[in-house]
C-alpha cells in the first residue's frame, strides 16, 4: 500500500514540475512577444495551435495548481490502520488487563495471610494470657492454703504449749523445737512457692516478648523503590540525568536495570562506570529493609547486585560493611542510629 502510494505522488510531483515549466515558459513568451502573440507550446504544439501566449499562461497555471492540489490530497490523506497493528494493541490491552488482575489477587493473597496471621497470634495471646491469670489463681490459692496451715499449725503450737506447761522443762523444750522446725519447714515452703511465682511470671513475660518480636518480624518488609518507579527515586539520579534518561526511552527503575551500561555512557552526562553504580544501587534498593544509606555502604563493600547479596556470609559482610560505615560515622555521612546491626544485615540476606 506505502508503495502504490509512493508512485502516485511521485507521477503528481512530475506532472507539478511540467506545470511549472509550462508556466514559466509562458511567462517568457508574455513578456518577449506580447500576450496576442500565437505560440506553439513545446509538448502540446501538436496538439493545439494558434494559442496565445496569454491563454497558454493561464492554461499552465491552471494545470500546475491542479496537480499540485492532488499531489497534496494524495500525501494528507489519511491511511486505514494496519490490522497487524491493530492486533497487537489488543493483546498488549490483554496482557496489561491480565497482568493487573494477576496484582489484584497477589495483594489480595497477602493481605488474607496477614490477617490470617494477626488472628492466630491474638488467639496464641489470649490462650497465653488466660494461662497466666489461671496459674496466679492457683498460686494464690496456695498461698491462702499454706497461710492457713501456718495458721493452724501456730494455733496447735499455743495449745500444746499450754497443755505441756506442766510437764518437764526438758519434754517442752524437745516439743517446742520440732513444732519450729515444723514452722520453719511450711515458710521454706512459702517462700520457694514465691520465687518460683516470680520465676514463672518473668518466663511467661519473656515469652510474649518474644511472641511479639516474632509477630513484628512476620510483617513483610517494603522495598524502597519499586520497577514502576520513576528513575529519580534512585539515589545519585537528578531531574537533569532522569530528562536525558526520558529522552532514551528510560521511565522508569525497571527501563534503567534493563539498559545496557554502555548505552547510558554513551548517550548521557555519566561514564559507563557511574552507570553500572547507578545500576548497582537500584538493585539493592529493590531488595526489602535496604535503604538508599544501606545500598551505599553495601556498594562500597563491594556489593553490586542483588544476586552477590544473596550469596554472602552474615559475618563476613557485616565485618566488611562495618569498617565502611565506621569511616561514614566518622565523616557524618551517617548517624548513631543508621549504622546497621548484624541482625539487620542478616535480613538483607534473606529478603535478597
Amino acid at each position: 500500500m506505502f508503495v502504490k502510494r509512493g508512485f502516485y505522488v511521485w507521477i503528481t510531483l512530475f506532472a507539478t514540475f511540467l506545470g511549472v515549466l509550462f508556466t514559466f515558459n509562458a511567462a517568457m513568451l508574455l513578456i518577449n512577444e506580447g500576450a496576442t502573440a500565437v505560440v506553439s507550446p513545446y509538448i502540446l504544439g501538436t496538439l493545439v495551435s494558434g494559442l496565445s501566449a496569454e491563454a497558454y499562461l493561464w492554461i499552465s497555471i491552471v494545470f500546475t495548481c491542479i496537480f499540485m492540489g492532488l499531489t497534496c490530497i494524495i500525501v494528507y490523506r489519511k491511511q486505514p490502520l494496519d490490522p497487524e497493528l491493530v492486533k497487537m494493541l489488543l493483546k498488549v490491552g490483554g496482557n496489561l488487563a491480565a497482568l493487573r488482575k494477576t496484582q489484584e489477587s497477589a495483594t489480595a493473597e497477602v493481605a488474607e495471610q496477614m490477617e490470617y496471621n494477626r488472628k492466630v497470634n491474638n488467639k496464641f495471646f489470649s490462650t497465653v494470657t488466660t494461662d497466666i491469670e489461671a496459674n496466679s489463681v492457683k498460686t494464690q490459692e496456695l498461698l491462702a492454703n499454706q497461710e492457713k496451715v501456718v495458721k493452724k499449725v501456730g494455733k496447735d503450737v499455743m495449745a500444746a504449749i499450754e497443755t505441756k506447761a506442766s510437764e518437764s522443762e526438758s519434754k517442752t523444750s524437745v516439743e517446742l523445737k520440732k513444732q519450729e522446725a515444723v514452722i520453719n519447714s511450711v515458710k521454706r515452703l512459702t517462700e520457694e512457692s514465691s520465687a518460683a511465682l516470680k520465676t514463672q511470671g518473668s518466663a511467661l513475660q519473656e515469652i510474649r516478648d518474644k511472641l511479639e518480636g516474632i509477630e513484628g518480624t512476620m510483617s513483610p518488609n517494603q522495598a524502597t523503590i519499586k520497577s514502576l518507579d520513576n528513575p529519580e527515586e534512585i539515589k545519585g539520579i537528578g531531574p537533569a540525568l532522569g530528562k536525558e534518561l526520558r529522552v532514551l526511552g528510560i521511565s522508569s527503575v525497571g527501563d534503567f536495570l534493563t539498559t545496557d551500561p554502555v548505552i547510558i555512557g554513551e548517550k548521557t552526562r555519566v561514564s559507563q562506570d557511574m552507570a553500572e553504580n547507578l545500576q548497582a544501587m537500584a538493585q539493592l534498593m529493590m531488595v526489602p529493609g535496604v535503604d538508599a544509606n544501606d545500598a551505599e555502604l553495601l556498594i562500597e563493600a563491594g556489593i553490586k547486585s542483588r544476586r552477590q547479596l544473596a550469596d554472602q556470609d552474615v559475618i563476613v559482610l557485616s565485618r566488611k560493611v562495618g569498617e565502611v560505615a565506621k569511616i561514614y560515622l566518622d565523616q557524618g555521612k551517617i548517624t548513631k542510629q543508621e549504622y546497621p546491626t548484624i541482625e539487620e544485615i542478616a535480613s538483607w540476606i534473606r529478603n535478597a
